[in-house]
């Protein structure tokens, strides 16, 4: 293998996973009249390495704070699983888009490389997207390590090899998963729909498998020496890297790492013996077959059709053709499958356990009306975020966007009606679930009404904001979903702003339900008045502040 064109190659796939920044260093450089010192993939990979550092160090002092996890491994597993298991789920989609969905292989067709070393290429670039979402292990093993009386130095590095090693076979396990789906004769025929159905499956299964392990505490009701709290038993497979930071001489804890090396063996062995050998002729056969069949099928012009329906229609049917022209958008696997992502995997792995557990708010006080319509706000930042439908939906017109502005229709109509469009799709799922929600804690209904006015708020206060946020950052010549969703800083802002939603959000909660508990009647009438204008006026100011800025540039 030629290491040096292995790492131009990962330098071209860094530049091409990461448009945005790409173009932002350009517009800098334009403007400055100078080129920049520091290469452009060095650019890339400084901001993604400063991030990394950035979000190891919040996930750090988070988990830090309270908890000594070397008094409680069962603990320590079950949070290892879960970061694992919403890693494996964030990499399906990674591994499908940067090697099944992207279109740079046929510029690779006419030059002189090996399948090899175009798969360890993006192989380096998926582990290097991989990475911000295990950052939470990495905080925990470091955490875990600092917590004993180990040398303190053996331990981060212990931590960071056993870290290396979990990114290693995650990335596998992840490629070998989708590679083998995509070779099925059913998905070639049904790409969207098998993988939403695979990818929705394994979501299902994971969140059942969290749910039974944190509400089965098989160890007992026994609080052992140094705990407050009874702690579950430990997952058998994950216990081995709690055991080799806290009793690195123990035997069990090395036959652990034994067992895990041999998976990581015999991953690589399978990638390197069955798959790189016929990778690369593979994707040339598929995107040649993709090829034929697009000359071979008719063409339709969408782009005509759409907009002579639009000038053919009455005024109250061409809501409807724009209504059914965006669900045709999105119609994307990728898409369905991040949307199903954070609509419904984060809430129920958030609330799932409380569920479960048996939570009952029938005599509830209604004191606490403030605080629930703040959580509904609030559970609007949960499930929405830069690469939701709604912050995507403009640019996944493509060129259409361009065509409509050339028709005599309103601009200000049509993006309206996708603003609608997408703030529909994005409040239908979480409304669903706080009907669930009410009634499974059997929740006052004046309480329920109010968190569920919170959260339509919240949702089109957000959605407005994404939605104009797509117009800014508008790209129409993208070729994979991922390009759109590292618009604006890539994997590492997506996921500190997903955990800082959550992190703040259920902070704010538990503050305004301690004062709420602690203060005297008018103090909570106080509260929960505050807890209430507060959001209102925040999201009438957004409103209204895009009324102003954003509509008038659009023509009626």
């Amino acid at each position: 293998m030629r290491w040096k064109l292995v790492g131009a190659l990962t330098k071209v796939n860094l530049l091409y996973a990461n448009p945005q920044m790409i173009e932002k260093k350009r517009n800098k450089e334009a403007e400055t009249g100078k080129p920049s010192k520091v290469s452009a993939y060095k650019s890339v990979l400084g901001q993604n390495l400063l991030m990394f550092v950035i979000f190891f160090f919040l996930f750090f002092v988070t988990m830090s704070i309270g908890i000594n996890y070397a008094d409680y491994p069962g603990l320590f597993t079950i949070n290892v699983l879960v970061f694992l298991m919403m890693s494996f789920l964030q990499s399906f989609l990674i591994v499908y888009n940067l090697f099944y969905e992207s279109k740079d292989l046929e510029y690779y067709l006419p030059l002189p490389f090996k399948s090899s070393e175009i798969f360890v290429a993006k192989l380096s670039v998926l582990a290097l997207m991989i990475s911000p979402y295990l950052v939470p292990v990495l905080g925990l093993f470091v955490l875990l390590g600092l917590s004993t009386d180990n040398v303190y130095l053996l331990s981060v590095i212990g931590a960071v090899l056993l870290f290396l090693l979990l990114v290693a076979i995650l990335v596998l396990v992840s490629f070998l998963l989708v590679h083998f789906m995509t070779r099925l004769a059913v998905f070639r025929k049904n790409k969207n729909v098998v993988s939403t159905v695979l990818y929705t499956v394994s979501s299902i299964g994971m969140i059942v498998a969290i749910l039974f392990l944190t509400n089965n505490p098989l160890g007992g009701d026994t609080t052992l020496p140094g705990q407050l709290i009874p702690d579950s038993k430990a997952i058998p497979f994950i216990e081995s890297f709690y055991t080799l930071l806290v009793y690195p001489s123990q035997l069990e804890g090395w036959l652990g790492l034994a067992g895990w090396l041999a998976v990581l063996i015999a991953l690589s062995i399978v990638v390197y013996k069955w798959v790189i050998p016929n990778f690369y002729g593979e994707q040339k056969d598929s995107a040649e077959n993709e090829t034929q069949e697009q000359t071979e099928q008719p063409v339709q012009n969408k782009r005509q059709v759409i907009s002579g329906r639009v000038k053919n229609a009455k005024p109250e049917s061409v809501n409807r053709i724009l209504w059914k022209y965006n669900a045709g958008l999105i119609q994307d696997g990728t898409l369905i499958m991040q949307f199903i992502s954070s609509k419904i995997l984060f809430p129920v792995l958030l609330l799932g356990p409380t569920l479960w557990g048996g939570l009952d708010l029938s005599s509830i006080p209604l004191d606490y009306w403030g605080v629930f319509f703040f959580g509904g706000f609030i559970y609007a930042f949960l499930t929405l975020n830069s690469i939701s439908i709604v912050g995507v939906i403009i640019s996944l017109d493509r060129e259409n966007f361009l065509y409509m502005k050339s028709l005599p229709f309103s601009m200000k109509r049509y993006l309206k009606q996708k603003l609608w469009f997408a703030y529909a799709v994005e409040l239908l799922i979480p409304f669903v679930l706080g009907v669930i929600f009410m009634v499974l804690i059997k929740l006052p209904i004046l309480l329920g009404l109010l968190l569920l006015l919170g959260l339509v708020i919240g949702t089109y206060a957000l959605c407005l904001f994404y939605f104009v946020r797509d117009h800014k950052k508008l790209y129409i010549d993208w070729q994979n979903l991922t390009e759109l969703f590292n618009r604006g800083g890539g994997n590492f802002i997506q996921v500190i702003s997903i955990m800082g939603s959550i992190f703040i959000g259920v902070i704010l909660v538990a503050l305004l339900s301690f004062l709420v508990t602690a203060l005297p009647p008018i103090g909570r009438l106080a509260v929960s008045v505050l807890a209430v204008l507060v959001p209102i006026a925040g999201s009438a100011s957004v409103i209204k502040w895009y009324n102003k800025q954003f509509w008038p540039q659009f023509e009626e």
